[in-house]
């Protein structure tokens, strides 16, 4: 091990939801306890060969990962409050809030960015981008249901998910809806493209069962799906060369072909499979009962 850091010496936190941000010499990530009332988050910049607190900007909360867009970062927190601060010295330029209670601790949808603007879903149903350099809302979107996805952004065009089973393709510019489609249940959890396709998961609750969809990016038609029961449960389908990676709470992680959805392979882990990552021909599977599993894949795993 070459470094760590004890977040608790900070306050009352002992949460990472986010994913890292490295900059150069940098590591940024936010930190929190859920709801909490009593808890604290931070965004922290550690120096990456070091461990040293580069700086800390103490907050609420910091669940969601945190971006960055010139020399600027972004978060969100629990209680719908959206930061910006300066990426060298870790001080406050502005905050934005919907004013959105959160009773059910709904953590929020990851944000994103374009050259000049914050794209975020509010825990109040709309959709805002705000100018980058100020906080000031450029536009707002209320769609006929509220974002159960995160937002994607592709070439000045933004996809969202919603709770009425419909994916979104809107303008990123003005916040016009371009087209939608149907799904057969709610998409959920992080977008993912691959080529000129869209990879989602879909949650039907009643059932406890769940689909990775491919669409066209244009949102006409639906490519293929593939069922899982349980439904899945890793953040977002996994592209990984022309596959598509996905993990169950059965321990199950299959791949699929991602042009035409065949199954590729599957391995059986102890635990629900939370996250997915690779690396080379490395693949990596992090279950929710704290184990990390690592398999080096050539055809199979």
């Amino acid at each position: 091990m070459q470094w760590s850091y004890d977040i608790r010496k900070d306050g009352k936190q002992q949460s990472f939801h986010g994913d890292p941000l490295v900059i150069n010499e940098l590591i940024l990530i936010g930190t929190d306890r859920s709801c909490d009332p009593e808890g604290v988050g931070h965004a922290y910049a550690f120096e990456r060969d070091t461990g040293k607190v580069h700086w800390k900007y103490r907050t609420t909360s910091v669940p969601t990962d945190i971006l960055q867009l010139d020399s600027n970062v972004y978060f969100g927190s629990f209680q719908d409050k959206w930061s910006s601060v300066d990426l060298r010295t870790g001080t406050l330029n502005w905050s934005f809030s919907t004013g959105a209670l959160n009773k059910d601790c709904d953590p929020p949808k990851a944000p994103v960015t374009d050259e000049n603007s914050l794209l975020i879903s509010g825990l109040d149903g709309v959709i805002y981008s705000l100018e980058a350099s100020s906080g000031r809302v450029r536009w707002k979107r209320k769609l006929p249901a509220a974002p159960s996805t995160g937002l994607a952004l592709r070439n000045k065009t933004l996809y969202v998910g919603t709770n009425n089973q419909r994916i979104y393709r809107l303008n990123a510019e003005t916040g016009a809806v371009i087209s939608e489609v149907a799904t057969e249940a709610k998409p959920v959890g992080r977008l993912t493209f691959a080529d000129d396709s869209l990879l989602m998961f879909l949650q039907n609750a009643a059932e406890r069962s769940g689909y990775i969809v491919s669409v066209d990016s244009k949102l006409t038609s639906v490519r293929w799906t593939r069922k899982s029961s349980p439904d899945w449960a890793s953040e977002r389908p996994h592209l990984w060369k022309e596959l598509v990676v996905a993990g169950n709470c059965r321990g199950e992680m299959a791949a699929f072909r991602a042009s035409d959805g065949e199954p590729q392979w599957n391995v059986t882990l102890k635990g629900c499979i939370r996250s997915i990552g690779t690396s080379g021909s490395m693949l990596f599977a992090g279950v929710q009962e704290g184990t990390i599993y690592a398999y080096e894949v050539s055809a199979k795993p």
